[in-house]
C-alpha cells in the first residue's frame, strides 16, 4: 500500500511507540520525507533524538525498517535509552527564507 505523503508538505513528523524487549515500551520521534531514488520515490525516517535513518518503498515500510533500526541500536547501546525519556515529542518546523 502505497501512502504518498502531501503534495504541498514534502514533511511530516509522526511520535512513533515502539516496543523493546516486550518488556518496556519507549517512544521515538521520527521525521519522513520523500525522496528519488534512480527515479522511484522512496521515504526516509530520520529519528531525531538518537540520530538513526532507514528508508522504504512506503511510509508503513519506512517507519517499520526506523523501528527495527532503533530496537537494534538500543540493544547494542542501552545507554542510549535515556535520550528516549522524554514525555513529549521534539518540536519539528518548517522555516522558508
Amino acid at each position: 500500500m502505497h501512502c504518498p505523503l502531501p503534495k504541498k508538505q514534502n514533511q511530516i513528523f509522526i511520535y512513533v511507540l515502539v516496543m523493546i524487549n516486550y518488556m518496556e515500551e519507549v517512544s521515538f520521534s521520527a521525521v519522513l520525507h520523500e525522496e528519488d531514488l534512480d527515479g522511484k520515490p522512496v521515504f526516509v525516517a530520520d529519528c531525531v533524538e538518537l540520530g538513526v535513518s532507514d528508508f522504504g518503498d512506503n511510509v508503513n515500510d519506512c517507519l517499520s525498517n526506523l523501528k527495527k533500526g532503533v530496537s537494534l541500536l538500543l540493544e547494542e547501546a542501552p545507554e542510549k535509552r535515556a535520550l528516549l525519556k522524554t514525555k513529549e515529542p521534539v518540536l519539528v518546523t518548517r522555516i522558508v527564507l
